[in-house]
Formats: C-alpha cells, sequence, structure tokens
C-alpha cells in the first residue's frame, strides 16, 4: 500500500481511496470472450457504479444480513461484491448457474443460502426473469429479495450512498467450502482477514503497483476472489480477468492473454499447467512471450513437481523461466494464502525415501529412485504467522522428521463457521497440549516443515481433487452404496492415492456375498455410478466383508487408516468365483 493509505479498516477505504486520486487508472479489464471482446473500468467509475448499487441495497437490505451473489464472472460480479462491502452486508459469492439449467443447480444454492439465511439474491437481469416465468421457482425464492444488477441501477444517484462504519472484526464475506451433498460450510472472512492476507500475498509475491496480473479463477472461488479481484486493488496494480470456461476449453487464452498485457503475475492450481501441457500445440508456442511473467503460482492442489518441470522445458522457448514458478500453500479458512516459496527463486524440490513417508517419518533421500518421491516446498513460516505440525491423535507437536497436521495461527485465520459452532469449535479452536493459550486452525492436511520450509504430504481430510475439481469422499461414499443391492449400508471407504504423479480414486466397498452373483458386476455397477454422478474415472476397487473397514467408536469410518491398509496391502479383500 502507499504510504499515504495508511492503516485502511477495510477495502472500501482503500476503493475510495483510488478512486479520488488514480480516478482514470484502469481499475479492472474483462475478456468476455477470453480473447479480444473487452470492457474496462476506471477506479473513479468503478466507485461510483458501487456508490449507486450500493445506496440501492441499503434500501432494502440492513447492515450485518446476507447477500447471495449469483452473477458470472465480470464487471457485474465486482460491482456487486464491492457494493454489498460499502453497504455492511455480508457477501456470500456462489456459483452462478445458467437461465436453461437453473433448476439443475438449485439444490446447491439453496443449501448455501439455508445456512446462510440470505436477505436477498444479486442476480442478473436474465435469471430474474427464468425465475420470473416460472411458478415453480418462484414459489422457491418466496420471503427472499431478488434483486437484478442493472444499466439503471449501476448509474443511479452515488451521492445517495451513506458511509457505514466498518470496523476489522465485522464480517465481510462468506466463502463456502462443501460438497454437492454435505452441509455448507460458510468461512466467515472478516475485513481484519482480509488485509492482512493481501498485505501477506503482497510480500510473498512481490507484487508492486507497476505489476500487471492475468487471472481466469472464478470469483466465487477463494484464489479467484482474493487473489484476482482484491489483490490487485489492494496492491494498486493492472489486472486483466477472463473467464474460467474460456480457459477451460482453450487454455491457450490464459497464454495469449499474459502474452498480451506482458503480465508479470498469473496462476492456478497444478491442473492449469498440466491442462496447457496437453492442450497447447508446439506451433502455437511461436505466438507467445512468456518472459514479462515473474510469479507464476501454483497452489490450491497437491504441486506435482514433474508438472513443473515439464511446463518449464516445453515453454521455455517462449521466455518462460522455471524460477517463476512460486508454490504455495492456502485454504478459505485461513483467507488464502499460509505460506509461499521465494519469489525469483528455482522451486525447492527434495527427494524423501517413500517408505518413510508411508509411515509419516521424514527421511531424506541422496537422489531419486524408484523408492523415492519427490516433494515441493511451499515456503518459509511469515512474520505474523504461525505454523506448527501436531500430532493429530495426541495433540502435541511433532518431532522434526515426522509428518503431522498442520496447524495455522495468525491474523488471517478466519472467525469460523457461520452458524456452526461445534464445527467452528473443532476446527478452528484447536489448542497444543500443554500450551493451551493460543488456538490454531487445523488445516485437515498432512506435512511437515524442513528447513523452515513447509512441505505437504497429505491429506487427512477427505477431499479429492481431480483435474482441478474437488469432490468429497461423503459424496462418491453415497452414490457407491446405492449402486448395487450387496454393498452394505454406509459400508464404504473413498479416498485417493498418488499415481504417476497425480491424484487417483480407490473405493473399498464392504458387500453381503449372499446378494452377488458376479463379483465383476458390482465393481462395473460401482464404476458406472461414479462416472454417470461424479464424472471421475476409479483406478481400483477392493470388495470386502462387512466390519472390515476401520472405523471410530461412534461408527464413523477412519479414512486414514483404510487408506494406509491399502497402501500396505493389508486389506482383507474377498474373491468370488
Amino acid at each position: 500500500m502507499e504510504a499515504m493509505l495508511l492503516m485502511p479498516k477495510s477495502l472500501v477505504d482503500i476503493l475510495c481511496w483510488r478512486a479520488k486520486y488514480q480516478a482514470d487508472t484502469i481499475a479492472y479489464r474483462f475478456l468476455i470472450d477470453g480473447e479480444f471482446e473487452e470492457e474496462s473500468i476506471s477506479y473513479q467509475e468503478l466507485d461510483r457504479r458501487v456508490r449507486s448499487f450500493a445506496s440501492c441495497l441499503q434500501e432494502d437490505v440492513s447492515e450485518g444480513e446476507r447477500a447471495l451473489i449469483l452473477l458470472p464472472a465480470g464487471i457485474d460480479f465486482i460491482v456487486a461484491y464491492f457494493a454489498c462491502l460499502y453497504a455492511k452486508i455480508i457477501a456470500v459469492p456462489v456459483f452462478s448457474p445458467h437461465s436453461a439449467r437453473l433448476e439443475a443447480s438449485l439444490e446447491n444454492i439453496f443449501r448455501i443460502a439455508e445456512n446462510s439465511k440470505p436477505a436477498s439474491f444479486i442476480l442478473s437481469r436474465d435469471l430474474l426473469e427464468a425465475i420470473q416465468s416460472r411458478n415453480s421457482l418462484k414459489q422457491r425464492f418466496l420471503g427472499i429479495k431478488l434483486l437484478a444488477i442493472s444499466e439503471e441501477v449501476i448509474r443511479g444517484n452515488p451521492e445517495n450512498w451513506r458511509k457505514p462504519t466498518i470496523e476489522g472484526e465485522d464480517i465481510a464475506f462468506l466463502q463456502y467450502t462443501s460438497g454437492s451433498t454435505n452441509a455448507p460450510k460458510g468461512v466467515m472472512v472478516t475485513h481484519q482477514n482480509l488485509l492482512h492476507n493481501l498485505a501477506f500475498i503482497q510480500e510473498a509475491f512481490g507484487q508492486t503497483g507497476k505489476s500487471r496480473t492475468v487471472i481466469w479463477l472464478p470469483p466465487y472461488h477463494d484464489m479467484g476472489l482474493i487473489g484476482g479481484i482484491l489483490q490487485p486493488l489492494y496492491t494498486g496494480n493492472e489486472v486483466t480477468l477472463l473467464p474460467h470456461l474460456m480457459f477451460l476449453q482453450r487454455p491457450f487464452r490464459w497464454l495469449e492473454a499474459i502474452t498480451r498485457f506482458k503480465a508479470t503475475t498469473s496462476g492456478g492450481p497444478n491442473f492449469a499447467y498440466e491442462l496447457c501441457l496437453k492442450k497447447i500445440r508446439p506451433e502455437q508456442r511461436e505466438i507467445l512471450d512468456l518472459s514479462s511473467w515473474e510469479v507464476a503460482f501454483n497452489g490450491a492442489e497437491p504441486i506435482n513437481p514433474k508438472t513443473l518441470d515439464e511446463f518449464s522445458d516445453f515453454f521455455a522457448p517462449c521466455g518462460f523461466r522455471k524460477e517463476a514458478f512460486l508454490p504455495c500453500y492456502g485454504l478459505a479458512e485461513a483467507t488464502l494464502l499460509v505460506s509461499g516459496s521465494v519469489k525469483s527463486a528455482l522451486p525447492k524440490v527434495r527427494n524423501f525415501e517413500l517408505s518413510g513417508l508411508e509411515k509419516g517419518k521424514v527421511l531424506l533421500a541422496k537422489e531419486a529412485t524408484e523408492g523415492t518421491k519427490r516433494l515441493v516446498s511451499c515456503g518459509p513460516n511469515r512474520d505474523g504467522q504461525e505454523v506448527k505440525i501436531v500430532d493429530f491423535e495426541t495433540l502435541l507437536p511433532c518431532e522434526s522428521d515426522r509428518i503431522g497436521e498442520i496447524w495455522v495461527s495468525g491474523p488471517s485465520v478466519a472467525k469460523g463457521y457461520w452458524h456452526m459452532p461445534s464445527e467452528t469449535a473443532a476446527t478452528f479452536e484447536a489448542k497444543i497440549a500443554g500450551a493451551e493459550d493460543r488456538q490454531y486452525l487445523r488445516t485437515g492436511d498432512l506435512g511437515f516443515l524442513l528447513d523452515e520450509d513447509l512441505f505437504v504430504a497429505g491429506r487427512i481430510k477427505n477431499l479429492i481433487i481431480v483435474d482441478g475439481k474437488n469432490h468429497y469422499a461423503h459424496d462418491i461414499e453415497k452414490t457407491v452404496e446405492h449402486s448395487h443391492p450387496s454393498i452394505w449400508s454406509s459400508g464404504c471407504a473413498v479416498f485417493s492415492i498418488e499415481v504417476d504423479g497425480k491424484e487417483r480414486v480407490v473405493v473399498v466397498a464392504e458387500v453381503q456375498p449372499k446378494l452377488i452373483e458376479s463379483q465383476a458386476t458390482v465393481i462395473r455397477a460401482i464404476r458406472n455410478a461414479i462416472s454417470e454422478s461424479h464424472q471421475l474415472p476409479v483406478h481400483e476397487i477392493k470388495l470386502t466383508l462387512p466390519g472390515t473397514i476401520p472405523r471410530t467408536t461412534s461408527g464413523k469410518i477412519k479414512h486414514f487408516l483404510c487408506k494406509k491398509n491399502y497402501l500396505l496391502g493389508v486389506i482383507k479383500e474377498i474373491v468370488l468365483t
């Protein structure tokens, strides 16, 4: 932040300042088609539209109430998000359904609405008309104000806006992290959390007002919202956004935008770099210039060192330097960033004995062999934040050569989950045995610290990420249980393993042999059900007797132990002829 902008209490202060002192500077550029059809907006015009829409929100919604933002990526989304902040309304960004596929998307939206209890939905005119044209849909939205963001609204009178008093502990927005059937959890991100994490990112990534950012990540994703929309405002640098579907359809558009706008900062999950390797042809490299790219952040899912090597080699003729890669680690519960490696330095990749990692022990190997695994450092602990490695059973700090759960404490850690006190206590209020004076966030991720660098080794939590998409084990398990009548009720464990550097799905299902005519039929039914419901291939399916899967005393499946047994080859698989 510029020296003259001291101690802002919120992003409202920052946008108001930029609108006054950097009025004509472009705040955001949005590539509508992912290529050349673009729309841009200056800080002054953004502030004017935001104040106009915020004044409308202040008439209909009280301070502290929630507003679900059902808008696609674009300038309107940005206006709506900041209008919520300007009106001191808690924003709830969610995936925006297409009006033609609205009914299929409503279930997950209303699960979030059931938890957040929004006073209003902010949506496009097309979506509003689609809802109003169907009586069945109108009934579902009874009691909720539907506010369409329209030309007349954003071009209204900005002078009607009344600036609220915002404190650092006030909630800015709810970031929902849930599966399609799990109870959704809204992370309560405060204004203080945002300002601390944005300053943290600025330092770790070396961002300045002269940086140029290109982002394709969706705005309802924490990395897309905070990294793509809020960080450039905080730093005051130029940013170009493109719809994530345009990237997924044609990854070349991402690198083309970096070339065109001479971006210094861009990135995404590991799968984004892999997609470029799969889809971009050698002859397409001839029109790319990636020499301006200084920070290619890689986070939000396991980082594959092979991807870093192959991407660097393939795009070296375009001027890409491997030193641009900045592996990082974070999660929504910590606002976004927890740790990031050093800018302009080669990624730290170390070899570890695979047999040690499988047993929770850190054993460095001198060189890569079939019995080793390469892991990428996600950077060191930084000032103002503390990362601990803790035994998730004893709650004691791990020895330096042991793998444990990653715990985080600091100003970026969110307040908890919205209206979920027990889940908040379990996740956000952990205490190390013998040192109960400080609370920690339990990330559910496994890792270790080596020479002060954080290495992520796996996950306790049952989140499976394949090609950048989150899948929750509970959802897949329910699908498996209903795929064949022989499968025992609540008798299924789904987890992921790494195969050739990628996550693969494994299913262990308890079955009743008397109800099985053919083992192949059951396995085929499970594969087909998962493919149809989740669009996921399955690496391996193990059938076993009821009572074989390890459980807690309350009956919950111990996924971590089940995975360990699978890797050790000790699962008692039944073989039917």
